[in-house]
């Protein structure tokens, strides 16, 4: 007996369009062939003998759908049942994996978070005054704070920390020297340094409860260290702030430039 399979049908179905399929004597649709044409409505003109075998095999196509409708069902009940079971007070690390919102790696991803939106906030400050070196300083931080947070997530390598080709030691070096590289000394913040001064204080402090949180992450009691790239990166953050504050400061940072 010849079976008449759906890719055969489809070809036929492309090449002209047709609302009736004669099926010769002695063959037989598969039950993919009898749902193609009941879905589109063909009508199948068979002969007496073949009649029976047509409705079998329209019933398997049926009972195929009726299958295919249930797995789908009862996937999307899982799915929607896998998401009732996620606790109020726990979260997913990563993938499947739940842990509670309190967790080490959550509380690091919180403050990196936090970290994003105050330099949104400042550049846009910053922007406005005109002070675009300063602006473009900050948003290569910004990048790279958004790169670590995917690196942490993805479990990717974290490349070490360059802004505005300052390695992270020259970094170090810029911030504990200011005299010589940019002619004034050290300072702490003031009121009178105004508001610019102080926001980009606010953000070192922060970035300084971002090395705390990150060594909770990272570091255990046992002595043993994860992370090794973050940890170093965000050890320079709280330098890479001040050596901005000190440009401002010391003027090197202009309008316009």
């Amino acid at each position: 007996m010849r079976v008449i399979t759906e890719v055969e049908l489809r070809e036929k179905y492309k090449k002209s369009q047709f609302s009736t399929f004669h099926l010769p004597q002695g063959c037989r649709l598969t039950p993919a062939a009898a749902q193609f044409l009941s879905e589109r409505k063909i009508q199948v003109i068979t002969d007496e003998n073949s009649k029976l075998e047509l409705k079998v095999q329209e019933n398997e196509a049926k009972d195929n759908e009726k299958i295919q409708n249930q797995h789908q069902t009862e996937n999307l009940k899982t799915e929607k049942k896998e998401v009732a079971k996620k606790p109020e007070h726990m979260t997913h690390l990563r993938g499947k994996t739940l842990v509670a919102k309190n967790h080490p790696r959550i509380k690091f991803r919180g403050k990196v978070d936090t970290l994003e939106a105050l330099l949104i906030s400042t550049i846009i400050d910053v922007e406005k005054l005109g002070l675009s070196d300063l602006a473009r300083d900050l948003r290569e931080f910004l990048q790279y704070v958004a790169n670590m947070m995917r690196a942490e997530v993805m479990e990717e390598t974290l490349p070490p920390l360059s802004i505005r080709s300052w390695s992270e030691k020259e970094i170090r070096e810029i911030s504990h020297n200011p005299q010589r590289y940019f002619g004034i000394k050290h300072f702490m913040p003031k009121p009178e340094h105004g508001k610019l001064i102080a926001q980009l204080n606010y953000i070192r402090t922060q970035c300084r409860e971002l090395e705390v949180a990150a060594l909770d992450a990272f570091y255990s009691s046992d002595g043993k260290v994860e992370r090794k790239d973050i940890l170093q990166a965000v050890n320079r953050f709280s330098s890479l702030l001040y050596v901005m504050m000190v440009g401002l400061m010391s003027g090197h940072y202009k309008v316009g430039c």
